[in-house]
């Protein structure tokens, strides 16, 4: 019998078991970009706040505070979202042993800290599948396919990377490129193994190109929109194969997007553009499933979870006629919480965190994302689930075309307003090639001059109102001033805590954040310093474009 070992995981894990050895990687993804300064700004603005906050909780203040308790509680859930595998090697486990594979899984972490295992299970593998669903670009990807690839070995890659950068990623550095539904793709692959690799044939539907040395297999798409003929994830698989239960799970039922934001390229990875979804009955049937095998929680993956709405409002229908077994989280519109009874339906269907794209609290700017939604129906998606009592998680995109301090003042007046539970405050990036305002009309309409090949985790930019060496700063700006006006939490202090989240401790957790901002001003003229010395070669690099 063959063996293949899945390879998942990012460049950057909240679960890595070292600190140096994440660092190692960094460096190494660092060394390999093409731009690497705006991505280390941003890290150094995170960096600050998660070294104020190892700081503040080793000192004899925080043993003495008042909000201690509910700080512990928050810092500590019961779940931990990163104690669970990835869907994607829950799905390809199930996948390759239908296939009469045998298969082991490890991380790209796991490989890159021990060098003892890496020649282990490297050398007793002749094929391994390395998911790229979670690495942002070739300068995170090429290290990885490197430290994966024997003289002896196949290396396959696939996910979302590749089906984003495939026409564009180097030749000859992995065996085989995978694109598009792993589904329809791992049975064509495992007749190639099977084949002692001499036949490889797409899958029906599918094309085989080669692109020089590198062989691209494309799955093809779908005839039909429902994803209801996709196999259920084996969580029960994964547990025997782990040697231990998942109480949390990951679960995905669409693929696509049928909205076109200007900044989001999810419409169009698989390779495919068209919106497809499971029904409000087959999920059902999973989740309860789920449940009846000891599952607490199932985490959405999905890019849009709400929609389409007569799906949503059955699936919680049916999980309320069952009893609500479970808690779920999920991504959502905000226009879908806005009105009538459905954020009070998904809480009573389970639903305990709603993810929320709310990106600018400026209408102008929101226009300009083609977002088609607006500050009001976000503002009332807000206020509506605090009513109800679902969590809020909300994410910020800053340095949109358009984007100018005037429209991140809106940002943050709205926000004071209307303040979510969590917030996620990040860049405007330029790296994914098939993002609509990367298009020739956008780039013209505003001006946006970008350096983009694919190498970069956020690659340099400039337009009309903004360049990206004006980003950093600002981020640093807004987490400090809604920390220190006690507005809303931040989403990477608080990682994993957001579905156990009370909101009777919100009070005592704003407060906890401000204190770690106030009780460090060593700190702070420290990241200033840094940010201003790490900035000079952004602004080069961006005048420069």
């Amino acid at each position: 019998m063959s063996r293949v070992l899945v390879v998942t995981g990012s460049m950057i894990s909240a679960a890595d078991p070292t600190v140096s050895g994440l660092l190692r990687r960094q460096a190494t993804a660092l060394r390999a970009s093409s731009g690497p300064w705006l991505d280390i700004q941003q890290k150094a603005v995170h960096a600050e706040l998660l070294f104020a906050r190892e700081l503040h909780l080793r000192s004899r203040a925080f043993r003495r505070a008042p909000y201690r308790a509910a700080v512990e509680r928050a810092l500590s859930p019961r779940l931990d979202p990163t104690d669970t595998p990835e869907l994607t090697e829950v799905v390809l486990l199930g996948l390759l042993q239908a296939e009469g594979l045998e298969v082991e899984t490890t991380t790209y972490a796991e490989l890159s800290n021990d060098a003892a295992l890496r020649e282990r299970v490297l050398n007793r593998h002749e094929v391994v599948l390395a998911s790229t669903t979670l690495l942002r670009d070739l300068s995170e990807a090429r290290p990885l396919m490197r430290m994966l690839k024997t003289a002896k070995n196949r290396v396959v890659a696939g996910g979302a990377l590749v089906s984003t950068l495939h026409s564009s990623w180097p030749e000859g550095e992995v065996d085989l490129l995978a694109v598009g539904y792993g589904e329809l793709l791992v049975p064509a692959i495992g007749r190639w193994i099977a084949s002692g690799f001499r036949e490889l044939e797409a899958p029906e539907g599918g094309r085989l190109e080669q692109r020089g040395a590198t062989p691209v297999l494309y799955s093809g798409t779908p005839q039909e929109r429902s994803l209801d003929w996709l196999p259920t994830p084996d969580w029960g698989l994964a547990a025997a194969h782990h040697g231990r239960s998942f109480p949390l799970v990951h679960y995905e039922s669409v693929r696509g997007c049928p909205y076109r934001c200007a900044f989001c390229n999810y419409p169009f990875l698989f390779d495919d553009s068209v919106f497809r979804t499971k029904s409000a009955e087959r999920i059902a049937r999973d989740w309860l499933a789920y449940a009846a095998q000891g599952v607490e929680v199932i985490s959405c993956l999905d890019s849009l979870f709400t929609i389409p709405t007569k799906r949503l409002r059955e699936l919680c229908e049916r999980l309320i006629a069952a009893g609500s077994p479970l808690r779920w989280i999920c991504y959502a519109r905000a226009d879908d919480l806005a009105t009538g009874d459905t954020a009070e339906l998904m809480q009573r269907a389970g639903c305990r965190v709603v993810q929320i794209g709310l990106e600018s609290g400026s209408q102008l700017v929101l226009d300009n994302m083609n977002k088609r939604c607006s500050v009001e129906s976000n503002a009332r998606a807000i206020d509506r689930c605090r009513e109800v009592g679902l969590t809020t998680l909300t994410t910020l995109v800053v340095g949109f075309p358009g984007e100018t301090r005037g429209t991140v003042n809106e940002t943050l007046d709205f926000l004071r307003r209307h303040p979510p539970d969590f917030y996620f405050a990040g860049c405007f990036t330029t790296r994914m090639e098939s993002m609509p305002v990367l298009q020739p009309e956008s780039r013209a309409r505003f001006g946006l001059v970008t350096h983009s090949d694919g190498a970069s985790s956020a690659p340099y930019w400039r337009h009309d109102t903004m360049s990206c060496a004006e980003v950093p700063a600002l981020l640093r700006e807004i987490n400090r001033t809604l920390i220190e006006e006690r507005v809303s939490l931040e989403g990477s202090l608080f990682y994993g805590a957001q579905l156990e989240y009370r909101g009777e401790d919100r009070e005592a957790l704003l407060d906890y954040q401000r204190d770690l901002l106030r009780r460090h001003p060593l700190l702070r003229l420290a990241a200033s310093g840094v940010q201003r010395l790490l900035n000079r070669p952004l602004r080069a690099a961006a005048a420069g474009l």
